[in-house]
């Protein structure tokens, strides 16, 4: 499910779900917030790389488990623990770089976005797919994508669902470094043996600076969270994933 692997001051952390395209379930989320608040009180940690197994970063959420939980209170919960660990990325005290062996889509997504950097094989993609299953972004992501890309190619990704490229991602400053296939791991913690030789004080400031630079994620959370809570229990969501399952185009429902 997530294994952990230290190489000086550098942690990895790898999500290993190879039967679900390492779909993030809640105990995938539960492991991984586990890790990081317990890299934050690690003063010999100086840098953190967040990965994929195999040819996979994150496929989004695990649509098996999640098929018959159409509730508020389980939007509720889903939206508040992907919130929960995308901000413990965002405000432990040393730089998180995402290596993306492939695809990054949907939730996974989202999770790269939280990471200070992210170094992408070339056949990777990034793709926010939530608008086709009937829902909405739900762990700060919207205010992290616009300070990256601008608020024009952030509609344009999150309207249509558009899968990105590497390459294209490198060109609108989504994606930092693109590698020739397989080597994102190894750049990524190439950059994070660098990280590790500036002082950890002065690094965890610069992320503070950083991250107080363009902190509105805070700010949007609370409808952020209504409108996932109000999408997810709705039936277009509902009927998309059905439409997932029997391989069918979903049937949406006027506005």
């Amino acid at each position: 499910m997530l294994h952990v692997e230290r190489q000086g001051g550098v942690i990895i952390w790898t999500v290993d779900r190879p039967e679900a395209k390492n779909a993030l379930d809640r105990a995938t989320l539960g492991a991984l917030l586990d890790a990081v608040r317990d890299a934050a009180t690690d003063r010999e940690v100086r840098a953190a790389v967040l990965s994929g197994a195999g040819h996979v970063f994150g496929s989004g959420g695990d649509l098996r488990e999640l098929r018959d939980r159409h509730s508020p209170q389980d939007a509720e919960g889903l939206s508040d623990a992907g919130y929960a660990l995308t901000s413990a990325i965002v405000e432990v005290p040393f730089p998180v770089i995402a290596a993306l062996p492939g695809p990054a889509i949907g939730g996974g997504a989202e999770l790269a976005l939280a990471c200070d950097m992210r170094i992408a094989d070339v056949r990777a993609r990034i793709g926010f797919k939530q608008v086709r299953m009937g829902v909405t972004t739900a762990w700060g992501t919207v205010p992290r994508l616009v300070a990256l890309v601008g608020a024009g190619t952030a509609a344009r990704l999150l309207y249509s669902a558009q899968e990105m490229t590497a390459a294209e991602c490198k060109l609108v400053g989504l994606v930092d470094e693109v590698t020739e296939n397989g080597l994102a791991r190894a750049t990524a913690l190439a950059w994070a043996s660098d990280i590790a030789l500036g002082s950890p004080k002065a690094v965890a400031e610069m992320k503070r600076l950083l991250r107080e630079t363009t902190a509105t994620a805070r700010d949007v959370r609370s409808l952020e969270r209504q409108v996932f809570v109000d999408t997810w229990s709705g039936p277009d969501h509902r009927d998309a994933i059905e439409a997932y399952f029997e391989r069918r185009p979903p049937k949406w429902e006027p506005r």
